[in-house]
This record gives C-alpha cells, sequence and structure tokens, in this order.
C-alpha cells in the first residue's frame, strides 16, 4: 500500500527554522506533502525561541487550522484512495512536536530564560490530528530529531 507522507514544513526546507537551529537530517520517500510552517507564517522568519505555553493561545490555534485545512482536503481524497497516511513531526518543537514539546518562558523583557523538553504535542500537530480524527480519517505519527 502507498504512503503519503505529510511532514513539517522545516523537514524539507531549513530555511524556516528557527535562527540558530541546524538542519534535521530527513530524506523522506515520495510521495510527500509538505505542511507549512505556522511560527513563520504566524511570527516570521525573525521570531525568538516560542514554547508551547506561549502559543497555546486561541488565535493561534485558529490560525493553525486554517492553514491545515486544504492539506486536510487533500489528504482526505488520498484516504478515500485507500492511501495510508503518515504525518512526520519534529522532536521537541513547540508547534510541531509528535512525543516532545517545549515549556517555559513567563514573558516579559528579553533575557535568558530556562525552558524543558517534555513529553507531549505540538499545538499544531494537535490540531492536524484533531482535524483528521474529525474526518475519519486514519493516521500514524512519527517524530524526527531536532537538530539542534
Amino acid at each position: 500500500m502507498t504512503t503519503i507522507t505529510v511532514v513539517a514544513h522545516c523537514l524539507l526546507d531549513p530555511e524556516t527554522r528557527l535562527l540558530g537551529l541546524r538542519p534535521i537530517a530527513f530524506s523522506p520517500e515520495p510521495p510527500l506533502i509538505q505542511l507549512l510552517c505556522p511560527e513563520a507564517g504566524h511570527l516570521g522568519l525573525d521570531r525568538w525561541a516560542v514554547t508551547k505555553n506561549q502559543i497555546d493561545i486561541p488565535s493561534y490555534r485558529r490560525y493553525c487550522r486554517e492553514i491545515f485545512t486544504h492539506h486536510a482536503d487533500l489528504i482526505e481524497q488520498f484516504s478515500k484512495k485507500g492511501r495510508e497516511i503518515e504525518v512526520v513531526g519534529v522532536e521537541g518543537s513547540p508547534s510541531c512536536g509528535i512525543n516532545s514539546t517545549t515549556l517555559g518562558y513567563t514573558g516579559g523583557k528579553i533575557r535568558h530564560q530556562d525552558h524543558s523538553h517534555v513529553s507531549g504535542m505540538g499545538v499544531f500537530m494537535e490540531e492536524v490530528a484533531e482535524e483528521l480524527k474529525k474526518r475519519g480519517i486514519p493516521f500514524r505519527f512519527r517524530e524526527a530529531g531536532r537538530g539542534d
């Protein structure tokens, strides 16, 4: 059976990664669907590091749902044709983490802030999972290494 690999944007385009993070070694086989990067689209390429608790707000979740809708339409069509769907996220990402994400940063003036890598899913991948489940699309998740 053919698997459609749905990948976090930065896995194929490291230019959207947070400045200072190394690219992740990732070479998937086609067919692929490259998701948009919600952090780059919402916060820009010159963004600072953020943690899940900072972006887990209604407007960011709404943005994530909006940018995923068209991808979900295509994924739904592939699923109805019998294709398996695998979604690949990014380890430790506040948006695209599957098994791990980040918490910390309390806001305020720019200064050194500690944060933690914790078990859990990033905001964007939570919205992806919710939409696919709502549509009855079977899928599996996988997480690629951070590369930082």
